[in-house]
């Protein structure tokens, strides 16, 4: 294939039957679409939630709020050290995003900054809350949408060493949120967020059975995780 094609992924059929998953170009550009739906769907289902948060959810929301911000953060910052500075060497359009992203980190730390205990409970807050997650939603939406435009015209430029060189960095942060959150809540979160076709391709290499398995201890040690933080 030539270098200058461009791929054909599509944030709404991430599948099997979709993808050329052989591809490594697909395979690693797979990784960016796949996060970008996790990160779309939380924090719509944040801003959802925010309306109806009482005394008795207001810590599980918090918990799972916060964490969401977090690998939303994350995202934003990962892409910025490790893939686009490699990127804007074949696309200097991939410079561009950097900047564009500056805003979402803020109302990112304004979000953290409204999410405690007592400020979430306060009259109207919720609303602010929601709406604000609303925002950040939308307005990350349109800088994924470029950029994952941006992914697929860049085609096969980069050439594969970078992408592994690449993917082992990624991975050296990928570990360390796990030391920080722990295997098991990491992938959980990220396995319930997919929907069954994506689910069944990324992450690679966990069976069906493991997954579900995974998805279920995952939600005990949600609970518990959270009745430990606020006892």
């Amino acid at each position: 294939m030539a270098s200058s094609e461009a791929l054909q992924l599509h944030k709404d059929r991430l599948s099997a039957e979709e993808l050329n998953l052989q591809d490594p170009y697909v395979s690693s550009s797979l990784s960016l679409f796949a996060i970008h739906n996790v990160v779309r769907r939380n924090l719509a289902s944040c801003a959802e939630h925010a309306k109806t948060v009482t005394g008795s959810n207001v810590a599980p929301f918090i918990t799972y709020a916060k964490y969401t911000l977090h690998v939303t953060g994350d995202q934003l910052e990962s892409v910025e050290k490790i893939w686009f500075p490699v990127f804007s060497e074949y696309d200097s359009r991939f410079s561009a995003q950097t900047m564009a992203h500056a805003p979402l980190k803020e109302k990112v730390a304004l979000l953290n900054e409204m999410l405690t205990t007592e400020n979430t409970l306060e009259s109207n807050l919720p609303t602010k809350i929601a709406d604000t997650f609303t925002e950040l939603r939308n307005e990350i939406e349109v800088q994924y949408d470029i950029e994952e435009d941006l992914s697929n015209c860049l085609g096969r430029r980069v050439p594969l060493d970078k992408i592994k060189a690449m993917e082992k960095q990624q991975e050296e942060r990928r570990k360390a949120d796990v030391k920080t959150y722990g295997h098991l809540w990491t992938a959980v979160y990220m396995l319930r967020s997919l929907n069954p076709k994506e689910r069944a391709i990324f992450p690679p290499g966990i069976p069906k059975f493991v997954a579900s398995g995974m998805l279920t201890a995952g939600a005990m040690q949600f609970r518990k995780y959270v009745s430990s933080l606020f006892d």
